[in-house]
């Protein structure tokens, strides 16, 4: 009896270790599949003007990061002077033409995907970064934040002008 009781242990507790990895992998190539299609999106805007499309972007960030965005290019500070001076979808001063993923990472209620981007008219150039994308009200992924390094982020840095 206690041998088929330990047995059934062991089976119990493979068949639920084993369902975490092949969860946490559905989980990260869902989160990734959106970050795809965002960059898609991105490289096919024209002359890279993300900003004059970024309405278009709603679906794919999380709503305040969204809203953070939308203030800061709206802002009047901003109008005088840009605020964000940088892409920050590729984390540098020249648009991207190309983008590579890495391993995503589930970690907690977030899913973090290392991004390497090509720079325009700079094929040696790369740039990375870390998409961080959290499940929406919907429960879908969205993106909730870009990480340069860990002392500066993008969520962090709009925060700066929002509050």
């Amino acid at each position: 009896m206690m041998k088929r009781i330990a047995v059934c242990a062991l089976l119990m507790s493979g068949l639920l270790f084993g369902a975490t990895p092949a969860a946490a992998q559905s989980t990260a190539g869902d989160a990734t599949a959106v970050l795809k299609r965002f960059y898609d999106w991105y490289l096919r805007q024209p002359n890279h003007e993300w900003m004059a499309h970024y309405s278009q972007m709603k679906i794919w960030l999380d709503p305040t990061l969204y809203t953070m965005l939308q203030t800061v290019l709206r802002s009047e500070a901003n109008q005088r002077e840009a605020i964000i001076d940088f892409d920050p979808f590729v984390n540098a001063q020249y648009d991207a033409v190309a983008y590579a993923f890495g391993t995503a990472q589930v970690k907690n209620n977030a899913v973090n995907v290392p991004v390497t981007l090509t720079l325009s008219g700079r094929q040696t150039a790369k740039t990375h970064l870390t998409a961080v994308l959290r499940k929406g009200a919907g429960g879908k992924y969205v993106i909730y934040n870009f990480v340069y390094d860990p002392k500066f982020n993008f969520r962090h840095f709009l925060s700066k002008f929002t509050e």
